[in-house]
Parts: C-alpha cells; structure tokens; sequence
C-alpha cells in the first residue's frame, strides 16, 4: 500500500517503509544466489501491492523464476511441486505432477505467475493440483453422463409434495436460477462448494488445503451456499415474474434440498477452468 508518497508493507504487524521493503526484497534474492532475480524486485512491490505478504517473498521468488523458465527456480520449484502432489489424494501422482507442469510452466503466460504471496505456495499449488486431480477424473467419466436430466431427480426427491409440483412446473427455470447463481460466485467459493457437495472433500481437509481452521472453512461453504441460495431466488423470481405470497413457495423451493441441488448442477458441469 502506499503511504504519504512512500511505498509501505506490514509485516507481522510492524509497517515497514520502502526501504524496509526494499531490503527484504534483497535479502530474498540473496538467499537464492544461484536465480537470475533481475526485475524481481518490481514483481515483489507489485504482488505487495496486490495484498501480497512481505514474509512470502522467498516462496514468490521461487513462483517468479520458475514461471520465467530461469532454471535454479523450475528446480526450487520442482521440491515444492513435489511435496504438495503428496498431498493430494489420486492414485496417479505421477500424472498429476506433469499435468501440473504443463499447465504451470508452459505457455505465453503462464499460471504460476498468477501466485501473488498472498499465502504459502504450497497451499497455492495443493488448490491448482486438486483442480487438475477433478479435471482428470471428470475425464474418466462417461460423456454420456453430462446428458442426464439432473432436475429430474431432484424433482422425485422432493418429499414436500406441493415443493415437488412447483419443481416439476419451473424444473427449466429453476435449473437456469442455479446455474447463473453459481456462475455468479467468486472462483473460490464456486470451486469450494464444488470439493465439498461434488467431491465429498470434508470440511477438515478443505482447511488444510487451504491452509485455514475448519471453521473458516465451513464458513466458506455456508455463505456461498447462502449466496447461492438468494441469486437463485431472485433470478427465478425475476424469471417467473411472482409476486406475494408466491414469493414463499419460490424461497421454499431454493432453498429445499439446496445442497443437492448444489451437487447436482455443479456436478453434471464440465470441470472447472
């Protein structure tokens, strides 16, 4: 952030001056002699600006070389890469790391260079690495899967006989409330809702691939459902036009077996970008 015309970061609650900055910055550099760190410094002060955190500069250096093909740093990264894949729960690791290669490293632009320091590294990579790990295994799925009514089912579900009624009558319309409402979604909170209701992921190891308390996590999950549930309210109510006492019976229906109907959507999607 900037302050009275002096570039400024905080660090463990201390803020720290550019010149602060500025030596943090080379002290990184010189732990890594061995990477080609020209231009890192205007990279750093830019992920800082970006609500990147001074104490993650070690681990931006590594994700800055490696993203630019500088060798040491492909090689620093490489142990990290090799540490979060670990981590993940695939019965293919092996395919998992170079399809993280290619997908990290190669290219005009390429993702790593999206790592901001906002967090570990590790943390970053195990959220792309569980992303590839759902890619493959929507890719091992039947394509004729993609082409199940998934509504029908939540319909026949549906113990409440007047919800299920409304859900066969607006069956269109409310899959179309959902799927713009968790469009909508921020990346985390859509990709987050998709590893808890489609993967099965538990909020404990939604935590720690996140680096956060359970907690923090299940609170992820409830406000983005919660968000979820009042887009799609809205939009079906815009769609359907009701007005009144109508206006319950369309909350009702959202919010009825929303979790599933979540899981369903979500699921029967492509995988995630």
């Amino acid at each position: 952030m900037w302050a009275r015309g002096r570039y400024t970061a905080v660090m463990a609650g201390e803020v720290l001056d550019s010149a602060a900055i500025a030596a943090a910055i080379s002290a990184a550099c010189s732990r890594r002699p061995q990477i080609a760190a020209t231009g890192f410094a205007d990279h750093a002060r830019a992920c800082l600006d970006d609500g990147g955190s001074i104490e993650r500069l070690d681990e931006l250096l590594i994700a800055w070389a490696a993203a630019r093909g500088d060798r040491p740093g492909v090689a620093a990264f490489e142990r990290v890469l090799t540490e979060a894949v670990a981590m993940i729960r695939t019965g293919d690791r092996a395919g998992l790391a170079q399809e993280a290669r290619v997908r990290l490293l190669l290219g005009p632009a390429p993702r790593l260079a999206g790592y901001r320091g906002r967090g570990p590294l590790a943390g970053w990579l195990r959220v792309a690495l569980t992303r590839i790990a759902i890619d493959q295994h929507r890719g091992r799925v039947d394509p004729g899967d993609a082409t199940v009514d998934v509504m029908a089912e939540l319909v026949d579900r549906e113990p409440d006989p007047a919800l299920r009624q409304l859900k066969a009558r607006y069956r269109d319309e409310w899959k179309a409330a959902l799927t713009a409402a968790l469009a909508a979604l921020p990346e985390r909170a859509r990709l987050v809702l998709r590893l808890h209701f489609v993967e099965g992921m538990r909020l404990a190891a939604l935590g720690r691939l996140y680096d956060v308390h359970e907690s923090t996590a299940s609170r992820w999950v409830r406000d983005a459902a919660s968000e979820v549930a009042d887009r799609a309210r809205a939009d079906l109510t815009a769609r359907l036009g009701v007005a009144g006492a109508e206006l319950d019976s369309i909350a009702r229906l959202v919010r009825s077996q929303l979790d599933l109907s979540i899981a369903r959507v979500l699921g029967a999607e492509g995988p995630p970008g």
